[in-house]
């Protein structure tokens, strides 16, 4: 009896301490849903997005700390419970003063053209729990010094599904090419194509200047319905089919590469650099 009585309490105490947190996150001041939130367990990996209606779901012991992020937005913490409306406040910037550059806007340069070279490697999320944003570091150059503002980049996508969504970043870095933070405010989404595709992004209207230390330019994934790809594989060694899913799209590079590949946490801080593949990745440049 001792022993059935302590199976029980077992089993009851494994199936709490997992739930299916969900709920919807909106403005506090419109009540409009707040599309692309990230979403994470604190001090760990695992997180996902808010989809195009505010809703989100995830996976997390009841009481343990969940930090919702967006960007324009006030960080939110609460202690997980099955099911919350979140309300995210407007950030509310302070205005310094600020002395406004005159752009020469006449002389145009490129930086990691890719044009002939055989992209035979790439990045991708394969669908594990665990949520990041792949970087890759750009120290600046005498050609860079002199054509500091972004343009437009360019870069290569492959994609099972239409129209997948993914989201630009853009970080400051310090002199050993360490991340320190978002170096615009601005959320820039990106639709991916079906197919292999090569993106152009202008960014013209954002005034992006490069530090001159360099920047990070960062890819992240977004954990959406529309962007989940599910698949049927077999494991080696063992009986049966398997299911598998991951978060189109991968984004294409070439191996072997330079010592610049990132994976970032969903805070922008650093989590581990690589230095195999190269992200196939073009800026296109003005003074």
């Amino acid at each position: 009896m001792f022993k059935v009585k302590l199976l029980f309490f077992l089993l009851f105490s494994i199936s709490t301490l997992t739930a299916q947190i969900s709920g919807v996150v909106k403005d506090s001041l419109t009540g409009n849903p707040i599309p692309y939130v990230n979403i994470w367990v604190e001090k760990g990996d695992l997180g996902t997005n808010s989809e195009i209606d505010g809703t989100f779901s995830l996976k997390a012991t009841l009481g343990q700390k969940i930090i919702f992020s967006s960007l324009g937005y006030e960080n939110k913490i609460i202690f997980g419970s099955t099911s919350d409306i979140i309300l995210l406040h407007p950030k509310v910037y302070e205005l310094n003063e600020v002395i406004l550059e005159k752009r020469k806007g006449k002389n145009r340069v490129s930086y990691g053209d890719f044009s002939g070279l055989k992209l035979n490697s790439g990045v991708s999320n394969t669908g594990q729990d665990e949520v990041h944003i792949w970087g890759k570091l750009i120290q600046a150059n005498e050609k860079i010094k002199k054509h500091p503002y972004l343009e437009s980049i360019e870069f290569k996508t492959r994609s099972q599904l239409k129209n997948v969504v993914m989201r630009l970043r853009f970080y400051e870095i310090n002199a050993e090419g360490i991340p320190l933070g978002d170096l615009i405010a601005d959320e820039i989404i990106v639709s991916v194509k079906k197919g292999t595709n090569l993106n152009r992004i202008d960014l013209s209207l954002f005034h992006i200047k490069i530090p001159e230390e360099g920047i990070i330019i960062g890819f992240e994934y977004l954990k959406l319905e529309q962007n989940k790809l599910e698949y049927i594989y077999t494991a080696q060694g063992e009986k049966g089919k398997k299911k598998g899913f991951r978060y189109e799209p991968s984004i294409l590079g070439f191996f072997p590469g330079g010592k610049n590949l990132m994976v970032l946490n969903k805070d922008g801080s650093l989590r581990r650099s690589y230095g195999t593949v190269e992200l196939a990745l073009k800026l296109n440049l003005i003074d």
